[in-house]
């Protein structure tokens, strides 16, 4: 599976529909993006996913915003850009890897803990102070946001 990655400085129109599925407030994506490194991915078939990688306090990067393209997910792409993170803030002096998601985001509280997450913190709810309108997911409004953590160091040889 390769994947060719691209700085996003201006996300085209594809792009920025991309970003507002993980996170539904273009406000908030406005905010962050600019504090950023987003990147592109793709392959021969065109846009898989984006990623927006921010930092945040001393030596820790956070996966701000992760979205695969609709028809190419359950395909193992997270799983392969957020490798690309791991090695990313490796390369770049970071130790940990922060990504917040929903309570009711079933899905990616899975894949994070398997690719090595380990959640550290909910924040009650996050998501109806923070958005004008509800958020359902799964049949259930989303109210908490939980916060997940991976630990990312250089192999030692």
């Amino acid at each position: 599976m390769t994947l060719v990655y691209q700085k996003i400085t201006r996300p085209t129109p594809a792009q920025k529909a991309l970003l507002l599925t993980a996170d539904p407030s273009q406000q908030l994506i406005d905010q962050y993006l600019p504090l950023s490194t987003a990147f592109a991915a793709r392959d021969a078939q065109g846009l898989v996913g984006v990623l927006v990688l921010r930092p945040r306090a001393q030596q820790v990067l956070e996966i701000a915003n992760l979205a695969i393209t609709p028809n190419r997910q359950r395909h193992g792409f997270a799983k392969v850009l957020l490798e690309f993170a791991r090695q990313w803030a490796i390369e770049h002096g970071y130790r940990t890897l922060r990504v917040a998601t929903g309570s009711t985001s079933l899905v990616q509280l899975k894949l994070y803990q398997q690719c090595g997450y380990r959640m550290i913190t909910v924040e009650p709810d996050y998501f109806t102070k923070t958005y004008s309108q509800d958020i359902f997911e799964n049949g259930l409004k989303l109210r908490d946001r939980v916060i997940l953590e991976r630990k990312v160091e250089r192999p030692q040889y």
